[in-house]
Order: structure tokens, then C-alpha cells, then sequence
């Protein structure tokens, strides 16, 4: 699904993508920029997963325009220097762990009403529900909204 609002998004704004990611994560930021590449070949993508430091992370989250990202502790990061975020919520809870000061009207966080959410289980029993019922095009008016917002 990121992938997918990645080109979206690309298409709509003319966007660059940088990955982001620890070291385990290597293997999945790879996919995920070989699906933007192949969905979007002329979308500007620098994978990082695995090569910044915590300051270097801090650093491009602050420079950049708008952090999409799930429920991570980069994501707190990003709100943390003042980039607005776009958060996919699914078994966690967004009024508990979500971006910056609750009621921030920087971050956009995203989710479904379904009656198993939030679980908290990292690993879906049933359907993924929580998570497919957030659609690319609620992900892509998300950021376009968080770009159109003036700065704070």
C-alpha cells in the first residue's frame, strides 16, 4: 500500500521518496522501493533504510515536507522536529500512540472502525481488516492535505 500511494502521490505532486528503516529492515525497504521504481520509474527514490544514524534520521525528518509512515518510533521522531505526519493506524491505537500532542492538527492519522481494533497483536489473526480498510486514496488525500497546509 505504500508503494502504491507512493506512485499515486508522485503522479498528484511530483514528489521525492526517501526510505527510512533500521538495519532488519533492509530486505522490505528494498521491495518497497523496487515496487515504486516499477510502478513510477521517473519517481526520485533514495532507500536509507539501514544507513543513518539516530541524528541523521532526525535530520531528514526534518527536512522533509511530510512523513508518511506507520505507528514507529521514527514517527514520533518526525513530529518530534515538527514534520507533519500521516499515519496508517491499524492494530494500535492513534488517541494512544499516536504522532506529537493529541489533537495536533499537523499529523493525520488514519484508521478503520472495526471491532477488533485496536488488538495491539503484531501479527493479525483474522484479515488484516484494521489495515485494508485504509484505502491508497485516503492515504494520497491525507498528504496532499498535510502539503497544503501552510507551516507551522
Amino acid at each position: 500500500a505504500f508503494a502504491a500511494a507512493a506512485a499515486a502521490l508522485h503522479r498528484r505532486t511530483g514528489g521525492r521518496w526517501i526510505i527510512l528503516g533500521g538495519a532488519r529492515d533492509g530486505e522490505l525497504a528494498a521491495a518497497i522501493a523496487a515496487q515504486i521504481t516499477a510502478s513510477t520509474p521517473a519517481a526520485p527514490l533514495i532507500n536509507l533504510a539501514g544507513r543513518t544514524s539516530l541524528r541523521e534520521l532526525a535530520s531528514v525528518l526534518k527536512l522533509c515536507r511530510v512523513v508518511l509512515t506507520n505507528d514507529t518510533g521514527p514517527m514520533h521522531l518526525a513530529a518530534a522536529v515538527g514534520t507533519p505526519v500521516v499515519v496508517p493506524f491499524g492494530s494500535t491505537s492513534f488517541e494512544l500512540t499516536g504522532p506529537g500532542q493529541p489533537g495536533d492538527p499537523r499529523h493525520r492519522c488514519l484508521h478503520t472502525s472495526v471491532a477488533c481494533r485496536p488488538c495491539f497483536l503484531r501479527h493479525c489473526p483474522i484479515d488484516r481488516r484494521c489495515l485494508t480498510g485504509i484505502t491508497v486514496d485516503q492515504v494520497v488525500q491525507a498528504v496532499t492535505e498535510s502539503l497544503a497546509s501552510p507551516p507551522s
